[in-house]
């Protein structure tokens, strides 16, 4: 029995002496990332910019690839599909937070671990450049007129130009036809060819179309003005009644791994990409861009998440745009409601 029980313990202690020589060692061979929106989009573009300046700390490549659709909940749900060993990387924006909510996917980011929250953003609304809406009161007055008619990209149920769409309609009573496509990249596309009406589009994808004049912007989705582009109205100088859904509004970019995958494999992946976002390219991107860089880790990140998602599926359950209510899944109520 004792040689039993000796061998038992041996063995234990062998399994986790080759965990923590495997987390020494990662990375051992190159990391596969994830992007869950489409080329071109914000999400897109702020991990494709930190990712070459954190393998020069992994020693290792991470091989980035574009796998989107259903609100990034196909990305989401192949890397939670993956082993928990750090060598399938995710890069996701705020969405995963209302997809229990939207009935989109059993999955949320209580199913990962953040790497790093790297950016925080806002949403502009934007026009093409030829359109007859001159301001946001235009478009207003415009969908008023229209009811249904008019069309608005959207990146999918979820996304923040649907948010966008769906805060217009609550606190302006306005409705639009919604157009699916694959994040900020294909909307703005489709917005140069004139196929849709109006867009949300986050400000670091859009801001180069607007001050090119290739897009119109008519208003920002902020309680205050956004630097990069100063000259365009707040949506709470517009219309005072959006201040408090203001208070969660916007997105936020992270890079995250499956739960379950070893601190040490985290620690590693979180000093390379806290790295990145320090690097001079990178903050120069983010002020140009109208981007917040956040920084946030560890319980600092998973406390961020929930605040948000507490404040913005609670916003969206009660302007009837939701599946399930938030009570469904233990999501506490915003303080103060």
């Amino acid at each position: 029995m004792k040689v039993v029980k000796w061998s038992k313990l041996l063995l234990v202690a062998g399994l986790v002496a080759c965990g923590a020589v495997s987390a020494a060692d990662y990375p051992e061979r190159p990391i596969n990332g994830v992007i869950a929106w489409g080329a071109g989009g914000g999400t897109d573009t702020v991990s494709r910019l930190m990712t070459p300046i954190a393998e020069k700390i992994l020693g290792t490549s991470v091989v980035l690839a574009n796998r989107t659709g259903a609100t990034g909940a196909i990305a989401a749900q192949a890397v939670a599909s993956a082993k928990a060993d750090g060598y399938t990387l995710m890069f996701h924006a705020e969405n995963p937070q209302l997809y229990q909510v939207l009935g989109l996917s059993p999955l949320s980011y209580d199913d990962f671990e953040p790497v790093v929250l790297s950016v925080q953003g806002s949403t502009v609304i934007v026009v093409p450049k030829d359109s007859p809406l001159k301001s946001y009161d235009d478009l207003i007055k415009a969908a008023k007129a229209n009811p249904g008619k008019m069309s608005v990209g959207i990146s999918g149920v979820g996304g923040q130009p649907w948010v966008t769409s769906m805060l217009l309609k609550k606190y302006e009573g306005v409705n639009f036809n919604s157009v699916a496509y694959d994040g900020d990249g294909p909307l703005i596309t489709a917005l140069l060819g004139k196929q849709l009406d109006v867009s949300g589009l986050a400000v670091g994808a859009a801001v180069q179309y607007i001050k090119n004049g290739d897009l119109r912007a008519l208003a920002i989705m902020k309680n205050s003005p956004n630097p990069a582009l100063p000259d365009v109205p707040h949506i709470t100088k517009l219309n005072p009644a959006f201040t408090d859904a203001m208070k969660a509004s916007g997105f936020f970019y992270g890079v995250f791994v499956k739960k379950g995958t070893p601190q040490p494999v985290i620690d590693k992946l979180t000093k390379a990409y806290k790295f990145a976002m320090n690097d001079t390219k990178f903050m120069d991107y983010a002020k140009m861009n109208g981007l917040d860089v956040i920084g946030l880790t560890g319980k600092e990140a998973r406390d961020f998440m929930n605040t948000w998602r507490s404040q913005m599926s609670w916003l969206i359950f009660d302007a009837g745009a939701g599946k399930n209510s938030p009570d469904k899944f233990g999501i506490p109520k915003p303080a103060g409601k």
